[in-house]
């Protein structure tokens, strides 16, 4: 994927470095384990793009990597992931999906 860097050069990224998708002050930034892009499209854009990839839009303002999820907390309704201190904000009406994929993975690596 190619994105905007702040001085306006161009960058690719790699699809299994990108934690997720967010939207702020009608800008699209990718959030990705070095740092956050810009990118000229829209989430429900990029949904369409990269559902089949693992990725699930958890609230209205982003889409995530659910293999980059490292756990939830459901007290701040927010995502951590598996790289750093990144985090994403989980819906309401998304909280039982989120938790529902977290005790699955769970199960199958305990198997």
């Amino acid at each position: 994927m190619r994105v905007l860097q702040n001085d306006g050069s161009s960058l690719d990224i790699r699809e299994e470095d990108i934690l997720y998708f967010s939207s702020f002050k009608n800008a699209i930034f990718v959030h990705t384990k070095e740092g956050e892009f810009v990118l000229p499209t829209t989430l429900s854009d990029l949904l369409i793009a990269y559902k089949g990839k693992g990725f699930e839009r958890l609230d209205r303002n982003n889409v995530v990597s659910l293999d980059n999820v490292d756990k939830y907390d459901a007290e701040r309704k927010i995502v951590h992931f598996t790289e750093g201190e990144q985090f994403a904000t989980v819906s309401e009406s998304n909280e039982p999906r989120i938790k529902r994929f977290l005790a699955s993975r769970l199960k199958k690596s305990a198997d």
